[in-house]
């Protein structure tokens, strides 16, 4: 009886420690962006944040909700922390293992299948996109993608209908290969995600690049500065500073 009851204060004790790991790295993760030099975050935040829900990671009760937050740290390591494409792409690469984990085990999970698209989509970027695309990495994003809009086409700011409005536009054309690539079909999915989120940086961003593609500068200028009005989120400070800095080197090209 002793021994049982050892057990189960052990196994409470270890659920506690986890789900106290698990939110100290959520808050590391949250103050990211402390003391960062423009777009140049510092290191310790989020390599403290790792480290935590690395831990948490292993407890399969918090694997789902560690996981996803884990790639979330490689993304901004690799995007905001890196200094090298090399080192950019070792970061996303580890982002992109366990996302190829987790969306075995979590197909309808959102927060997973959104975090594994942005990662492999940062990896196929830096590792070359015609690469990628002989790899299948991107019709591995597309099925990824039209899952996450399956799932919920209004999570993170519309990003199902808006990221595969993007693989539309941006995707090779690769005769018996890769076929897909459409813009009449991209420019129907940006701005449906434009309409459910009209303020997402992201979705402003991207659609003003498919303009420009399709000719009509003026259209791409008006969402472009639309960027440039609207005060960076706290939430997404550094993401959305980058969307700014993007945006005003894209006017310049079209002026």
């Amino acid at each position: 009886m002793k021994s049982a009851l050892l057990l189960t204060l052990l196994s409470l004790a270890h659920f506690s420690f986890t789900q106290n790991t698990l939110q100290e790295g959520i808050d590391f993760y949250n103050n990211r962006a402390e003391g960062h030099m423009g777009t140049k975050a510092k290191a310790e935040h989020i390599d403290r944040a790792i480290a935590k829900l690395t831990i948490a990671y292993k407890n399969p009760a918090y694997e789902e909700k560690a996981g996803a937050y884990l790639i979330r740290c490689y993304n901004y390591k690799g995007r905001f922390v890196a200094t090298t494409e090399k080192e950019k792409e070792v970061i996303f690469s580890k982002g992109k293992e366990i996302g190829e984990e987790l969306v075995k085990k979590y197909p309808n999970s959102a927060p997973v299948v959104f975090e594994y698209i942005c990662i492999i989509g940062l990896w196929a970027d830096v590792s070359g996109v015609m690469q990628a695309a002989w790899d299948g990495v991107l019709g591995k994003m597309k099925d990824q993608t039209e899952q996450l809009y399956k799932i919920d086409e209004t999570y993170a700011g519309a990003a199902g209908p808006m990221i595969l409005g993007l693989l539309y536009a941006e995707a090779p054309y690769v005769p018996l290969f890769l076929t897909w690539p459409d813009n009449d079909k991209a420019k129907e999915l940006m701005e449906k995600a434009l309409k459910i989120a009209p303020d997402e940086f992201g979705n402003n961003y991207h659609y003003a690049e498919l303009m420009v593609k399709l000719k009509k500068p003026e259209v791409a200028k008006k969402y472009l500065n639309h960027i440039l009005e609207m005060k960076p989120r706290q939430r997404l400070l550094l993401e959305d500073i980058q969307y700014q800095i993007d945006a005003k080197a894209l006017l310049a090209k079209i002026k």
